[in-house]
This record gives structure tokens, C-alpha cells and sequence, in this order.
């Protein structure tokens, strides 16, 4: 029996992916569960099982290409193996290599009719735009619902696939250019940073403090714990006291409700940079880990994340964002970091470096720690947002502290 094996959907809403290599060839004999393909998402790379017992008969896409959810992979003669199950219709889909948590999708309502399909972020996305998907038309497999289907029933222009509120302005070609398509991981990141420039009013504050007990605390627990802690990990701790006494940090704005939404869970994201771009893995219930644990889990996560051998669950979930602009490089200033949307803030740090301070009347070189926050204006104002930054402040030049929260 010949069984034609269409690309699954690996969750998120992910509509689309790039055939990174096969792992077989035409005419070999292959076992269920074997390592198909290989494909990347907009947010890792993820591993594609063979679904059957059987023979490879045909590959239907070339590595380096993209291909989308519900498209023919891969054609097998089952016949050639024990799978014995007649093939007129795809059997459930294999979950991928590596297990995604997908969130329970939310309630219909008068703008998400049950009846139509779409996955959960393509419903939030039409919340989030007012759309009534009963209204719109599906190019999705078995007319299912995708992003640029809403866009077009809205009659955006896009570019690239990121949303645009102008029209898209061509460039001129010209003698000795490269050009590169805008896809997966990069494509991600800037329709994030759209949506986040464009429903987010930005507020920022810069603040500077003395690291110089942070840094000898530093070096005495790396000595009593025989591990590696980190700055980020550290600076990460005392964030946990201020979300809990300023819990509007830890916060969304729900725009299709206009309700306020305080998380009941502290899940801090940070940047990681790799290769393909910007990437934000996710800390969860970071209140219940200790500083050890949340170091380790900041190393073990961002090494996945530039092998992008990362879950697609560990980069879901966050509630804030703090970013490490000092960790590459010598990074003595840092701009307006960019809400991580739908959340409400994020903090920037430096490295910390020697600085001129006034102590006791001298001048002195004081270890000096520079953090800049930016912050939806909607929710925080700038008397909120330095509460909050001086709270860790405080912690941070008395690490101490931690011990009264």
C-alpha cells in the first residue's frame, strides 16, 4: 500500500518550516519511529519521526526549501514492512522528536466560532485584531485558518510576512548587492518586534548602582557551591522580590477584555544571542528555584538555544524579560531594550565595570552595575517603574536582603 506522509503541525500556530536534511533516502527500508527529517521552525529545529513501517518511495522536497504544514513529506510503500494499516487517509500525527506544551485553547466566543479551525495563537491573533473568523476563509490544510488569512480578509500589506501599517517601499537593485529572504527565526523576531513597537507604548529609565558587595558575594558562593554563578542568574534573584512587591511588572494587558492580567507565576525570560538571531528561553516559577538551579538552568538553556536543539515549551510562558547586553562584550551602554509583547517590561544590564563614585567625600573606582528598563506606559508609569528599579537596587548593593523577602 503506498502512504503519502504530510508535514505535522508541531504546535504553536507554526504554519510553515525550512527541510533542514533528510535522514533517509528513496528506496531504503525504514522502521516506524526512525529519524525522518529534520526541519526549522521559526524557533528550533525539531526532529520528524517516520511514521510507518515500509519503504521510502519518494521524497517530495529538497533540503534547504520550505514547506508547509499538511504538504506531502515523504511517500512509502507500506507493503515492504509490518504496517499493515490501509493508507487512504493519514493516520494521527506523530508528535515530534521532542515533546511542545501547547496551551489549552481558550473559550469561543462571538469572534472565535468552535466550528471553524485554526490553531489557538491564530485565534488569539484574530482576537487581538477584532476579526470574526466564521467571516474569514482558511488556505490552511482542510481549510484550516492561518495568519496571512486574516491579514488578507483585513487587506494588510505585508512584507516578508511581517505586518505593515504602510505600504512596503521596494529597493532598488543595484551592482554587487546580496540579498537574503527574511524566514524562520529572523522572521519571527521582527514580527515581534512589529507588534511590540506597535501596541506597546514604550516608556524607559536608565539606573546605576554599586556592584561592589554583588561581586564579592558572587565570588563566595561560587567558592562554598563549587559552581558557576552567574551575573544574569544573580541579577535575575533580586527581580523576584520586586515583581512580588510590584506585581504589575509581571503583568499583561489583555486588549480584546481591557483587563489587567496579573500572572500567577514568575516565569522570567532572557536574551540569548545565537547565530540566527535573538532568541528568549524561559525560566519558569523562577520564586522556587535557588540561585544555583537558576544558573545552571540559564546555561543549560541557552546552549540549546544556539544549537537550536531548544523545546519550542522552553521558550513560551514568560512573564518578563531581562536581557544581558554585557555577556558579549565590552558593552558600557545600552538603548532602549524593546518589550517582549505581550508582557509589560524588561530589563537591560551591562557589564559591570569600574566607574568614578563619590564615598565618604572621595572619589573613588566603584564596581558599578548600569540597568536600563523600558515598560508598557499603559500599565507602568515612571514613579511605578522606579519603585520597582530601586527595590532591586537596594538588594543588589545590600545582597543581604534576599534574606528579609
Amino acid at each position: 500500500m503506498s502512504y503519502e506522509f504530510q508535514l505535522p503541525d508541531v504546535g504553536e500556530g507554526i504554519t510553515e518550516s525550512e527541510l533542514l536534511q533528510w535522514h533517509v533516502k528513496e528506496g531504503d527500508l525504514v522502521k516506524e519511529d526512525d529519524l525522518l527529517c529534520e526541519i526549522e521552525t521559526d524557533k528550533a529545529v525539531v526532529e520528524i519521526p517516520v511514521p510507518c513501517n515500509g519503504t521510502v518511495t519518494q521524497l517530495h522536497a529538497q533540503s534547504g526549501t520550505t514547506i508547509t504544514v499538511g504538504s506531502v513529506l515523504a511517500s512509502f510503500d507500506t507493503a515492504a514492512g509490518s504496517n499493515t494499516t490501509t493508507a487512504e487517509v493519514s493516520p494521527p500525527i506523530q508528535a515530534p522528536a521532542q515533546p511542545v506544551a501547547v496551551a489549552d485553547e481558550p473559550a469561543p466566543s462571538a469572534l472565535t466560532n468552535s466550528s471553524v479551525r485554526a490553531a489557538p495563537s491564530t485565534r488569539k491573533y484574530a482576537r487581538e485584531l477584532d476579526v470574526d473568523l466564521s467571516s474569514v476563509t482558511g488556505s490552511g490544510p482542510k481549510g484550516r485558518i492561518l495568519r496571512s488569512d486574516i491579514e488578507r480578509s483585513q487587506g494588510n500589506n505585508t512584507q516578508s510576512g511581517v505586518r505593515l501599517n504602510v505600504t512596503p517601499v521596494a529597493i532598488q537593485t543595484t551592482q554587487g548587492e546580496k540579498r537574503t529572504p527574511i524566514k524562520g527565526l529572523r522572521k519571527a523576531i521582527a514580527e515581534t518586534m512589529v507588534r511590540s513597537v506597535t501596541i506597546v507604548p514604550h516608556a524607559t529609565s536608565a539606573f546605576s548602582c554599586s556592584a561592589e558587595r554583588f561581586m564579592a558575594l558572587r565570588k563566595l558562593l561560587q567558592q562554598q557551591l563549587d559552581c558557576r554563578i552567574s551575573f544574569t542568574a544573580m541579577v535575575m534573584k533580586t527581580m523576584i522580590p520586586a515583581i512580588k512587591r510590584y506585581p504589575f511588572f509581571n503583568a499583561s494587558i489583555d486588549d480584546t477584555a481591557n483587563e489587567i492580567v496579573e500572572h500567577g507565576q514568575i516565569n522570567i525570560g532572557f536574551a540569548t544571542h545565537t547565530e540566527a538571531g535573538l532568541m528568549v528561553p524561559v525560566i519558569k516559577n523562577a520564586d522556587q528555584k535557588t540561585l544555583a538551579q537558576i544558573s545552571t538552568e540559564i546555561e543549560h538553556l541557552a546552549a540549546l538555544a544556539r544549537s537550536r536543539k531548544i523545546d519550542l515549551a522552553d521558550l513560551k510562558g514568560g512573564t518578563m524579560t531581562l536581557s544581558n547586553v554585557g555577556s558579549h562584550g565590552k558593552h558600557d551602554r545600552v538603548g532602549r531594550p524593546i518589550v517582549n509583547h505581550p508582557e509589560v517590561a524588561i530589563i537591560a544590564m551591562t557589564r559591570i565595570k569600574p566607574m568614578p563614585a563619590v564615598v565618604d567625600g572621595q572619589v573613588v573606582a566603584q564596581q558599578t552595575l548600569d540597568m536600563v528598563t523600558s515598560y508598557d506606559h499603559r500599565l507602568i508609569d515612571g514613579v511605578y517603574g522606579a519603585m520597582f528599579m530601586e527595590h532591586m537596587i537596594e538588594i543588589i548593593e545590600e545582597p543581604g536582603l534576599l534574606l528579609a523577602e
